[in-house]
């Protein structure tokens, strides 16, 4: 009997010492860019894809080339194809009803480059113009910002990812602009 009060005891004890102090809480970060130029081009904006390993809210960090791991305690409010979406279709809107070429995007990677201190906000997505009718390919292309971190940490990687994402939309609006057909601005 000696002997099990010992064992459930030491069991007892290796239990509470795998949690040594309170858990640090969960973050939610907002990805909003600041406001941006309007587009001139009226383009139909279709919902952003994501890449499966970004189609979460987690946020994502790297510490090597070619790996990825997700934040444990930090998050976005939505997930980030969402609020991209949202902040393009904004971007694009002018009233009245739209119409002319879909806007399609996917988003490639959006993560908080932590090599070196206090690393770099990477975002990259692609994106496409088509024909609404035919679904013909218009235009397609490849964009990519970073922004420096403004710390060493999620809240910094926040900050910085909401400032290259700021610049991708403006790269995408002007993209948009320049390649929309002539009579869909």
């Amino acid at each position: 009997m000696r002997h099990a009060l010992v064992l459930f005891a030491a069991a007892l004890l290796a239990g509470c010492s795998s949690f040594p102090g309170p858990r640090e809480a969960d973050r939610y970060f907002v990805l909003e860019a600041a406001p941006g130029a309007q587009a001139a081009a009226r383009v139909l904006v279709a919902p952003t894809s994501a890449s499966s390993f970004y189609d979460t809210q987690d946020m994502v960090y790297s510490r090597a080339p070619g790996t990825r791991a997700y934040y444990q305690f930090s998050h976005w409010t939505e997930r980030p194809q969402r609020a991209i979406h949202a902040q393009l279709a904004t971007r694009f809107e002018r009233g009245g009803p739209q119409r002319g070429p879909v806007l399609s995007t996917h988003l490639e990677e959006i993560y908080h480059d932590a090599a070196q201190p206090p690393g770099t906000a990477r975002i990259a997505i692609t994106a496409q113009l088509a024909d609404p009718a035919s679904g013909a390919v218009l235009a397609r292309r490849s964009f990519s910002r970073s922004a420096p971190a403004a710390s060493y940490d999620a809240p910094g990687a926040a900050q910085g990812l909401r400032q290259a994402l700021g610049a991708l939309l403006d790269d995408v609006v002007a993209w948009v602009d320049a390649e929309a057909p002539r009579d869909a601005k």
